[in-house]
């Protein structure tokens, strides 16, 4: 099947002809419709581009590894997701604390060098923001905004019901629109 056709299937589609043995133009559509989001929660998170880079491998291989048993009983996004949320646990399981690296990313093109520090200094401060939040907090912000999914396919991979998510990333909005503002 040509790259063309595939990108306009649906991720449930997609997973089923990813996990069979010739289904490798399928898993490709899905790691490139998926990598930037998986990417930006896992350095959301951490905070750290390396350790992102890492997980989100992590999180591509099990992917591949689960899709002939994958079924469809919510969203592709939302089990990708939890896979995600798993590797980063037994990462943090596995390690004390993380550092606070630099955490902006620098356009392609070269921004004026006040406006990059500027931007990293802003990027700095919302990840600590984020990573001070409580664990469900930051899990719901993360997932939402960094993951790009919908509050349904948080819910999914929280195992939280969709008004608790919604009610999670407003307090952690809340929160972080305090703290950011307790910095300035």
């Amino acid at each position: 099947m040509q790259s063309d056709t595939l990108s306009t299937l649906a991720d449930a589609e997609l997973a089923r002809q990813a996990g069979t043995q010739d289904g490798r133009a399928a898993f490709a559509a899905l790691y490139r419709r998926y990598l930037t989001p998986v990417y930006r929660y896992f350095r959301a998170r951490t905070g750290d581009a390396a350790l992102a880079e890492d997980l989100t491998s992590q999180t591509f291989v099990a992917v591949l590894e689960g899709l002939p048993r994958y079924r469809e009983r919510g969203s592709f996004a939302g089990w990708l997701f939890t896979i995600a949320a798993r590797r980063l646990a037994d990462h943090l399981r596995s390690r004390s604390s993380l550092p606070l690296d630099e955490v902006a990313d620098l356009p392609a093109s070269d921004p004026p060098p006040e406006a990059a520090v500027e931007r990293t200094a802003q990027a700095a401060s919302l990840v600590r923001a984020v990573r001070a939040l409580s664990p469900d907090r930051t899990q719901a912000v993360s997932l939402y905004f960094f993951g790009g999914l919908t509050l349904k396919e948080t819910a999914q991979v929280m195992k939280r019901s969709r008004v608790a998510v919604k009610s999670l990333i407003h307090r952690g909005l809340r929160d972080l629109r305090e703290r950011l503002n307790d910095e300035r």
